[in-house]
């Protein structure tokens, strides 16, 4: 154990991935001689931010209505802040692919769209839904939302933010020609209607807790008409005009993005003028880049450095539970994973606890499904499948298959998140069950073009952070068709429907105790772990990592 320690901390390497695979069988055998572990708790852990040398905690969804939710309260805009000043240098994994909000693919790219443009709502600190572009809300009959606009608001080109806004972003992003990315997020939503400049009512096909979530930072940036209506495809990407805290300025693809601070932002100006930032794929030239002073903020901090940063007296380390759910993708349209036995037999044949222990050094939890410890209604009764080769080639053998088959797996570098150590381990494990899979490695901008267009290997890793603590959204979302997502389970995508429509939280739970017995009966894909998220910076930034993976930077300060 001592020497795969070391040979991680150095560099995971296939005979690193190959003795990960060796543990997790000696693991699995003192796990079934063991008694069995008492049931955990069925009620989510609180959600908290802190630095690193503390046991990361567990996070916790914001509070859910127990009925029909109240109108949120209208709000205005805080004092305005100091001038902004200074700049901050920060290096993250990857760039953006786009910045217009409708054609975003991953997170990364989520983060920076969300720093530039302002959607309806925001999330505080804690996760909570608050107004931002929209000052209240209520529900309209189950069957729509009636949102309250926040009035002097302008776009960074002086447009003006008002109802033919909203009206515009919303239609744009569920018209087909469009070829929106956020579909999914979108595919409630019949219409807008304004009742007067500062008012619109949202319409829906069905009931939808979630709206208000859904125009959010992250799927909800508002968009200029007359801008958007004036500008070609390409500008629209590379030269966003928001109503966020941020602008950007200049942009070297690879090499730097420039955001300088909005001087009228609604909110006030950003405490940082100018934040600098630079993709650095690598995740020892990230750190090294930190260590020596050329950024002040790294993402995406690998789990074997942190004890080598915490003993630096020039930076602060921390760490956030997030939602962030992986999973392996299975293909079931492809043979032989159109048969559940296949599933349930990968599902045993990984090991995941084991790449939790010795990859993720604890710094990640198992999981039975894809709804993550933080999503209402997690119900800790589901139990994860266990290691078990013997069981996993029993499986195969009575789906047909004594001898295995061969298939590919897709993986990626340059991530919010790593996929690629993990993807390793995995073909290993499937190997061992008799799988021969050959491993394509991809960098995540090579990546994410194939999952646009559906050319994505039979298996593929990948990850979704939740940020609406909401496994509905989450499990829809990875039953759309679409993106390299191709599994569906008609009963279990129903449910979540149905779940979308139920106010009650307590009800929804009992939906959701049903969904996640289904989901893992069903295997639709290899369930795997959420992990934690990890910064490093130096004593120049002052900034909390937030729950729901999105860097916000208006929080963030200088010392």
């Amino acid at each position: 154990m001592d020497h795969l320690e070391r040979t991680i901390r150095q560099r995971i390497s296939r005979r690193a991935i190959l003795r990960v695979v060796t543990l997790g069988g000696i693991a699995a055998l003192a796990t079934a001689c063991a008694p069995a572990a008492p049931t955990a708790p069925t009620a989510a852990p609180k959600t908290e931010t802190k630095p690193v040398e503390s046991k990361p905690a567990e996070t916790k969804p914001a509070a859910q209505p127990t009925s029909a939710p109240a109108a949120a309260k209208p709000t205005t805009a805080p004092a305005a802040a100091t001038k902004s000043a200074g700049e901050i240098k920060i290096a993250l994994a990857a760039e953006p692919n786009t910045f217009d909000p409708h054609l975003t693919v991953g997170r990364n790219t989520q983060i920076f769209v969300a720093n530039v443009f302002d959607g309806l709502t925001a999330r505080d600190e804690k996760a909570n839904v608050i107004p931002a572009l929209a000052t209240e809300w209520k529900p309209l009959d189950r069957t729509g939302w009636q949102f309250k606009l926040r009035q002097g608001v302008k776009f960074h080109n002086g447009d003006e933010f008002n109802a033919e806004s909203v009206k515009f972003t919303v239609e744009r992003a569920i018209n087909p020609e469009t070829k929106s990315t956020i579909s999914s997020e979108v595919g409630t939503i019949a219409g807008v209607d304004i009742i007067d400049p500062y008012t619109v009512n949202i319409n829906t096909k069905q009931p939808d807790i979630m709206l208000p979530n859904r125009l959010g930072e992250l799927y909800g940036g508002m968009l200029s008409p007359k801008h958007t209506g004036a500008t070609d495809a390409a500008s629209l990407a590379t030269k966003p005009n928001g109503t966020g805290p941020y602008r950007l300025t200049d942009w070297v693809k690879n090499e730097r993005l420039v955001l300088e601070a909005n001087p009228d932002y609604w909110r006030g100006p950003a405490p940082v003028a100018k934040i600098t930032v630079r993709p650095i794929l690598e995740d020892a030239a990230r750190i090294a880049a930190l260590q020596a002073g050329e950024v002040d903020f790294v993402g995406n901090v690998p789990y074997e450095r942190i004890e080598e940063l915490k003993g630096n007296t020039n930076l602060a380390v921390k760490t956030v539970s997030t939602p962030r759910v992986f999973f392996i993708a299975i293909d079931p349209r492809q043979k032989p994973f159109d048969d559940v036995r296949v599933r349930q037999a990968l599902n045993y044949a990984v090991d995941a606890e084991a790449i939790v222990k010795t990859l993720y050094l604890g710094y990640a939890k198992r999981l039975a499904t894809v709804v993550s410890q933080a999503g209402t209604g997690y119900d800790a009764s589901v139990q994860p499948y266990p290691y078990d080769v013997a069981k996993a080639k029993a499986l195969l053998a009575e789906a047909g298959y004594p001898n295995g088959f061969s298939t590919e797996l897709d993986a990626f570098t340059g991530s919010i998140a790593d996929h690629s150590k993990a993807a390793e381990a995995i073909a290993e494990f499937l190997r061992k069950a008799g799988v021969d899979v050959k491993l394509n490695m991809f960098e995540f901008g090579a990546f994410g073009p194939r999952r646009v267009a559906n050319q994505v290997s039979p298996l593929h890793i990948y990850s979704l952070g939740d940020a609406y603590f909401e496994p509905a959204w989450a499990i829809k979302w990875m039953m759309q068709q679409n993106l390299g997502l191709h599994y569906r389970n008609q009963e279990i995508y129903d449910l979540c429907t149905k779940a979308e429509g139920t106010f009650d939280v307590e009800e929804r739970k009992k939906i959701y105790a049903d969904v996640q017995r289904k989901l893992k009966d069903d295997a639709g894909f290899i369930f795997l772990f959420q992990n934690e998220a990890v910064f490093a910076m130096n004593n120049k930034v002052q900034y909390e990592p937030r729950p729901d993976e999105t860097q916000w930077l208006y929080a963030m300060k200088q010392a």
